[in-house]
């Protein structure tokens, strides 16, 4: 009877841990600003569309669903770059996407109209997204006009 409690209460866990939901906080372009803006690293704001490369594919994250792998893949963005008058200067560049994952929960390559926060990284341009979007929004005109505010240093989150 003991081991039958103890094989039922492992398979309880079990279940538990993959119907169990990753809790994320809906990002803002004013919270995605501050955080790259007190970072080290330098970012740039743009809105665009990112392609993968032709002959690219998404790889796959694992054959284990509780601990998927992330992956890099090669892409290219085209659409306008920030600057202190708004997204105004035409852009097209090769980026990297780097995918991470934690658990059973992985972020995307973002296909939509987007503003993203591009990290530049020893010459290199990277967008980073994990399961919880930073730095990748999709580019509603809401969301250009927040980013167009904090360009200007109105970058206070709207109160409700």
């Amino acid at each position: 009877m003991t081991r039958l409690l103890f094989a039922a209460a492992l398979m309880s866990t079990a279940i538990a841990s993959e119907a169990s939901a990753l809790s994320c906080i809906t990002p803002t372009v004013q919270g995605s600003f501050k955080q790259a803006d007190a970072s080290e690293a330098q970012y740039v704001m743009a809105v665009g569309r990112i392609q993968l490369l032709p002959g690219e594919t998404v790889p796959s994250t694992g054959d284990d669903p509780n601990n998927r792998q992330g992956y890099s893949v090669k892409t290219r963005f085209d659409g306008k770059l920030a600057s202190a008058t708004g997204f105004d200067q035409d852009a097209s560049f090769p980026l990297t996407v780097e995918v991470g994952c934690i658990g059973a929960w992985c972020g995307g390559v973002p296909l939509d109209r987007m503003l993203v926060f591009v990290e530049r990284r020893d010459g290199e341009n990277v967008l980073v997204e994990g399961p919880c979007p930073l730095f990748a929004l999709k580019a509603t005109p809401a969301v250009v006009t927040d980013a167009e505010a904090c360009l200007t240093g109105n970058c206070e989150v709207p109160v409700d």
